[in-house]
């Protein structure tokens, strides 16, 4: 599933875009760093942008159309880029199961990035979330893209309100034809022939961004951007996305679609995720050496408070951290006033120093050789006490 291949992501380019115009202004007074990691209390060399492109029907209703997850390497400035169909079957927090573009239409980009945190257990750092309208402008902006078209694209949706018709061959698309070429799906392959038309669409992108033309006319580019590219990217990221960009070879990047089958389920069609081999994936391109080494770390978690749900919730905070939770359970009493986090082993040192610094708590180091030193060597003890409800408390701002 996996190649070496041009970069794929239409919206990642207008993102690298954006970096080299406004970043080459601000990179003289900001920093290299990156707050997302910075506030991070898990050392992580790697940083997880999702870039989404969505839809607006006539009744008002917007589906994402393009999600593409990148996993950029700040250490290493090596990249993996995960396609993620809009038709994959998922589980959307609050809704049951669905497509994964109707996190979207339920919760707009928040349900859809919790979505996807769930569906691939990671954290997503940054988003970039562009409309179709937002597209058109910035495509024209650039001047079209110079591409071969495959064959005749004839398609015609009255409900959806998009009649597509594009000859074959080669030609220079303008905004609104661009959309169409990305957006057209036939019938045979649907949502996966649309993912690899895009990835197509791209390579021709990237050579038009890259001209002399289309450099002279960035100020002009980057107003579009600017008004159409909803982002959590602060300014202060700009440079360092800048910094980060400029040395990762736009041609050698590692990319993949998420692995899975097409699938009819009660009528409805959807893309079925494969979750081993999903898994694999994510481990592959997206976590970091961090994650891993946190993998290695076992995790038995009580509850010392007597809040209900305590100890399962923080369990799913770590457990996106990349630690294995063993066990999840009650201590031996209710009435632990601070939070304990125990450790067998000064190898598990700098685990916990991260552990009290995101949940707080006291460090205690428990000697005992007749413990099995295996079992001990990978194991944290966490007794949830009082104090950790005025940690949620703060975060809450109650």
């Amino acid at each position: 599933m996996n190649k070496k291949i041009p970069l794929k992501g239409k919206l990642f380019v207008i993102a690298i875009i954006i970096i080299i115009f406004f970043g080459g202004i601000a990179s003289q007074y900001l920093t290299t760093n990156f707050s997302a990691q910075e506030n991070n209390p898990f050392p992580d060399s790697k940083i997880n942008v999702l870039i989404t492109g969505h839809d607006d029907d006539h009744y008002g209703v917007s589906r994402t159309d393009t999600i593409i997850l990148a996993s950029i390497d700040i250490e290493t400035r090596q990249a993996g880029l995960v396609f993620i169909p809009r038709d994959t079957r998922v589980s959307i927090p609050g809704r049951g199961i669905n497509r994964i573009n109707s996190a979207y239409a339920f919760g707009g980009i928040d349900l859809t990035i919790e979505t996807i945190e769930d569906f691939l257990d990671i954290n997503i750092d940054y988003y970039a979330d562009l409309d179709f309208d937002g597209f058109i402008k910035i495509i024209d902006a650039i001047g079209g893209v110079d591409i071969n078209v495959e064959r005749d694209l004839d398609y015609v949706d009255r409900a959806g309100d998009l009649n597509i018709s594009i000859p074959a061959g080669q030609q220079t698309l303008d905004g609104e034809n661009a959309l169409d070429y990305v957006r057209y799906r036939e019938s045979s392959r649907g949502d996966i022939g649309r993912v690899e038309r895009q990835q197509k669409f791209v390579n021709a992108v990237i050579s038009q961004a890259l001209s002399p033309s289309t450099i002279a006319r960035l100020p002009s580019i980057y107003q579009e951007i600017n008004r159409a590219v909803d982002t959590n990217i602060p300014l202060i990221d700009i440079s360092s996305f800048l910094f980060l960009a400029k040395d990762i070879d736009l041609n050698n990047l590692e990319t993949a679609m998420v692995p899975g089958s097409p699938e009819y389920i009660g009528g409805a069609s959807y893309w079925v995720p494969d979750q081993e081999e999903t898994e694999a994936l994510v481990h592959k391109l997206i976590h970091s050496k961090e994650y891993i080494a946190n993998n290695q770390t076992d995790l038995v978690i009580s509850n010392g408070n007597g809040t209900a749900g305590v100890a399962g919730n923080l369990a799913n905070e770590l457990e996106r951290f990349g630690f294995n939770i063993k066990r999840i359970t009650n201590a031996d009493h209710f009435n632990y006033e601070e939070t304990e986090i125990r450790y067998y082993s000064d190898e598990k040192r700098p685990a916990v120093n991260n552990l009290l610094n995101y949940i707080g708590g006291e460090a205690i180091f428990i000697d005992n050789e007749e413990e099995d030193s295996e079992i001990n060597k990978s194991k944290i003890e966490i007794i949830i006490g009082h104090d950790f409800l005025e940690r949620d408390q703060e975060e809450e701002g109650v």
